[in-house]
């Protein structure tokens, strides 16, 4: 009768595997966030609209120069206005509500749109 042989390592090495993995998403989310944010000042510099979607109270708590405030829940109605071929940065204090603003903006048609993402993101890689 053969013998069931456990290898004891086993729990071992899949915890250094799933440590390296996480390791690895963490710095390419790292590296994501600082491209988009390379990329909207790139934008800015270039002469595109700053938006910024967090509400009026987090706007008055601090903002980047020349933003206009247009609160995500807002943004339709005050968007609307604007050209639509007008190039726009939205950012907000993570990046997901700008997120949501992009795809908000390219459904009422704009084409131009890019997610800058959090205040502190677009502060830190500021050129």
């Amino acid at each position: 009768m053969e013998r069931l042989s456990l290898d004891t390592n086993t729990p071992i090495k899949f915890s250094i595997l799933a440590l390296i993995a996480l390791i690895i998403g963490v710095f390419s989310l790292s590296a994501t966030a600082s491209k988009r944010s390379d990329v909207a000042w790139q934008a800015l510099n270039n002469g595109a609209m700053l938006i910024d979607v967090r509400t009026a109270q987090e706007f008055k708590s601090g903002y980047l120069d020349k933003a206009v405030n247009m609160p995500l829940s807002s943004l339709n109605e005050l968007a609307n206005p604007l050209d639509r071929n007008t190039s726009i940065v939205v950012y907000c204090r993570s990046g997901s509500r700008a997120s949501q603003a992009k795809r908000q903006l390219y459904d009422m048609g704009f084409v131009n749109v890019i997610n800058g993402g959090g205040l502190e993101e677009m502060q830190a890689s500021k050129p």
